[in-house]
């Protein structure tokens, strides 16, 4: 506690200096120099501040936690200079969003904690027009970290839509379309209650143990609700004019022992169904880089590894032209037919028409926004929570072949680790 206070008396000493020399309305960032410690802790202490963000990268390089918003935009933005902006897109652009989610939200935070190399910083943003005042105000009100906890729930109800009979004549459908639509992802919401609220930090602090090789976001405009998400998938990485992406499609399950999961491995890489399904986000990916004038190298196809799932990936690797922005990345990359489907706008339609839920920020991109770098992942494997209320969500890519029992257990299989944890079952797969 004592070392708490002391680096918050510390932040508002730099502040008041900074605000000597630079007025009260800066027009440059000030960054301190922090000692170490945990961000989820730091973040899950914080119940009364909004915008709250917390973001980790597939690749565990940084970890950062963002706490109220100096600017907030309902646009893709463009980061000039110091600023940076954090947020997302939802799945569609067009017609009705879960509330508090628009169709795009980013902000520019007024605190931005930064741990990377095994060092921590502050970043406090201005503009010219938000005040050091304010700043100060808000760093007075941080309490210390607090520790993360086990999920205790007992739940009370579960609810899938569609139905496991609504999601077989989904499918159905599908097959009278095929001759124009090769691919559709269908999805499903399954809707938990649970006795007490539960804390969605320390959800995703177990869900972070379970799979850590993801990229790892809450998301929390206001008190209401909270997007969380433990995501495979990157949509694009981006520093300076070189882009990193990947074609992830293509789902098998974990085996029970080596031998088992070998063979699964195997049959991810050999698979004509699979393949196909992969190639389609391949070819969707290379051909919208190609019509942004980037140079596109791709690597051999891999598998990734996750705690109950493994799927075929394709890195994907670009040069970009100085012409091309973040805006221009978002709007011709998301959504990937990874999430979607192939043609583009025959499948958003078909899903449109067809799902009987509101996807909102399920399978839409997160991340942030800033000159030197951008990084934004595909939101799966995510969870809207509300109260005691939790909202899971999980797709399977339908092409011609797609059995519908086969693809429900697709979607069981990639909620069963947070399903698990809520539950607090043994995970014996």
């Amino acid at each position: 506690m004592s070392n708490f206070n002391a680096m918050i008396e510390n932040i508002c000493k730099q502040l008041q200096a900074f605000k000597e020399a630079e007025g009260e309305f800066p027009t440059k960032n000030l960054t301190i120099k922090l000692e170490y410690l945990s961000l989820l802790q730091l973040i899950k202490a914080q119940n009364d501040i909004f915008p709250a963000i917390y973001w980790q990268d597939k690749e565990l390089q940084q970890t950062i936690v963002c706490l109220g918003a100096i600017e907030d935009r309902e646009t893709i933005p463009e980061a000039n200079n110091q600023a940076r902006y954090y947020g997302g897109l939802a799945f569609q652009q067009q017609g009705e969003q879960w509330p508090g989610f628009p169709a795009i939200k980013f902000i520019r935070p007024t605190l931005e904690f930064i741990q990377q190399d095994k060092k921590l910083t502050l970043t406090c943003h201005f503009d010219g027009h938000y005040s050091i005042c304010n700043t100060i105000a808000l760093v007075e009100q941080l309490q210390p970290a607090t520790r993360l906890n086990s999920v205790n729930a007992t739940l009370i109800s579960r609810n899938d839509t569609p139905s496991k009979k609504q999601w077989a004549e989904l499918v159905d459908i599908f097959i009278e379309y095929k001759a124009l639509l090769p691919k559709v992802v269908l999805s499903r919401q399954t809707e938990l209650i649970c006795e007490n609220k539960i804390n969605h930090f320390d959800l995703l602090h177990q869900w972070q143990l379970a799979n850590p090789a993801s990229f790892h976001f809450s998301f929390q405009f206001s008190e209401k609700d909270v997007f969380i998400g433990c995501s495979p998938e990157r949509l694009f990485s981006r520093f300076q004019r070189q882009l990193k992406t990947e074609a992830l499609a293509g789902t098998v399950n974990r085996g029970r022992n080596a031998r088992e999961d070998n063979i699964l491995l195997q049959s991810l890489l050999s698979d004509k169904k699979i393949d196909r399904e992969n190639y389609l986000v391949q070819e969707f990916i290379i051909a919208n880089l190609k019509r942004l004038k980037a140079e596109v190298f791709c690597d051999e196809p891999h598998v990734m590894q996750l705690h109950n799932v493994q799927h075929l990936c394709v890195p994907i690797h670009a040069q970009l032209t100085k012409q091309t922005s973040d805006a221009d990345l978002l709007y011709k990359l998301h959504p990937t037919p990874a999430v979607g489907g192939s043609p583009k706008l025959p499948a958003l339609q078909f899903i449109n028409d067809k799902e009987p839920y509101l996807r909102g920020w399920y399978a839409g991109a997160v991340g942030y926004i800033s000159q030197e770098k951008s990084d934004f992942s595909v939101a799966i494997r995510s969870a809207l929570i509300s109260d005691n209320k939790i909202k899971l969500f999980a797709g399977a890519g339908i092409v011609t072949g797609s059995i519908a029992e086969q693809e429900w257990q697709e979607l069981d299989n990639k909620i069963h680790t947070v399903l698990d944890i809520i539950t607090q079952q043994e995970d014996n797969t």
